[in-house]
């Protein structure tokens, strides 16, 4: 494999909790998984994208030297789950049922088209989760977690998990941190959505893309999805393409929107992530 860019770490401590991010480089969207480390166990977020970033996402991993009790598959897209094949094969998935089910149902096809597409980037096999990961509450090693699953936001069913004690909810791909923001042809659902999350008592958001967040930055992914409404309903592709980039200088990624952009102007509606 060539020589890749180094991926990003950083790491933040809330009493009896250390949480740990790993963020590929833009030229990879800026993909983000996380390790939330307690005293005797681990908690992963998510397993990267290509194959190298999932590697080196386990050994960061495993050099916390602690059992992961948990591994959360937070949604069906690709950036997120080829790494559990690459990478975690012997750790145990959660998964909210609809996830499951989509991966039944299109992993394989998925797994094989990116693979004709980028070869050794991409894993040979698809990692079942094994677990359905009910809403509801849970504790893990002394830390309570809240799981809801949010229905036709940016894909069909996307579980969030809240660490109330700890000011802490775990996005994923509700929120992009930084870099250009996942658009949809119905985001008013998704805009309602950060809206009420802004204002549910986390400060600290854990983002799929890009680096933690705030609730500052969870408001800004509303204003841009409220945006790109409001320019879908008049531009063609190119306009609308200019009109973000225009809008919106600082964020990085613009590749997001070359995924993106084709999707939402093709007569079909149904969404595939990278």
């Amino acid at each position: 494999m060539p020589d890749l860019p180094a991926p990003h770490t950083s790491s933040f401590t809330r009493g009896d909790l250390t949480v740990h991010t790993f963020t590929a480089p833009d030229e990879f969207l800026a993909d983000s998984t996380h390790v939330l480390e307690t005293a005797d166990a681990l908690v992963v977020i998510d397993g990267q994208f290509v194959a190298p970033y999932a590697i080196a996402f386990r050994r960061f991993v495993d050099a916390l030297n602690k059992p992961i009790r948990k591994l959360y598959l937070s949604h069906a897209h690709v950036d997120h789950w080829f790494g559990l094949s690459t990478a975690f094969p012997d750790v145990p998935v959660w998964a909210a049922e609809a996830t499951i089910e989509e991966l039944r149902r299109t992993g394989e096809a998925q797994r094989a088209e990116r693979q004709a597409q980028y070869g050794p980037f991409v894993p040979d096999a698809v990692v079942m989760p094994q677990h359905v990961a009910e809403p509801g509450f849970d504790t893990v090693d002394g830390v309570d977690y809240r799981l809801d699953v949010v229905r036709d936001a940016e894909c069909p069913a996307q579980l969030v998990l809240t660490l109330p004690g700890h000011g802490v909810t775990i996005a994923q791909d509700l929120v992009y941190s930084g870099t250009h923001v996942y658009v949809t042809r119905d985001a008013a659902n998704t805009v309602a959505l950060l809206r009420v999350m802004a204002t549910s008592g986390s400060d600290v958001f854990l983002a799929g893309h890009g680096p933690v967040a705030d609730a500052a930055e969870v408001l800004h992914n509303a204003d841009y999805l409220t945006f790109a409404e409001q320019r879908l309903a008049h531009d063609d592709p190119a306009a609308f393409r200019e009109a973000l980039l225009a809008a919106y200088p600082q964020r990085r990624c613009p590749q997001l929107l070359d995924i993106f952009i084709p999707r939402l102007f093709e007569s079909s509606t149904v969404e595939v992530n990278p």
